[in-house]
């Protein structure tokens, strides 16, 4: 994969963003945790919500600690027989979507990607999907536009 492309810098900012988000849900949960113990005299509770917090606590460190090496690996190729995407930094995984395979291609985008300016490429075979997270508008466009025309191409060569 030496021509694929990378995600842009700005999707870094939306890993943040969901680390913290992770983070505040799992907060949100240690605080509930520690009043009902505290009310309910269950000091068990108040014990599990302390390692819920820490367990919160240590998994924001290692998510943002991580960040760039999740930004090296994760990669992209469009060839003209499948859509290539390689991910991981500690389980390496190199997933070939073959385009004869490829039956829809979706451009959504949330609002914490919605906030970078940022869209999510979601390509659909038969038995699953795959999502291509991050990308600029015009590019996901683009890419829609590219996969869905090899996709035709080949349905009209089978013919």
């Amino acid at each position: 994969m030496d021509q694929a492309s990378h995600l842009p810098n700005k999707i870094k900012t939306v890993w943040k963003v969901s680390a913290f988000l992770t983070f505040i849900v799992t907060a949100g949960i240690f605080i509930a945790a520690f009043f009902i113990g505290s009310y309910s005299n269950w000091n068990w509770l108040i014990y599990a919500s302390y390692a819920v917090l820490a367990l919160g606590v240590v998994m924001l460190i290692v998510r943002l600690a991580l960040i760039p090496y999740r930004y090296t690996f994760f990669k992209y190729l469009l060839t003209d027989d499948a859509v290539q995407i390689q991910s991981g930094f500690i389980f390496r995984k190199l997933i070939s979507v073959p385009i004869a395979r490829v039956q829809d291609v979706k451009i959504s985008q949330g609002p914490v990607l919605r906030s970078q300016k940022l869209q999510s490429v979601n390509i659909t075979t038969a038995s699953t999907d795959h999502d291509i997270d991050g990308l600029e508008p015009d590019t996901a466009e683009q890419l829609r536009i590219q996969i869905m025309q090899r996709a035709m191409k080949e349905v009209e060569n089978d013919l």
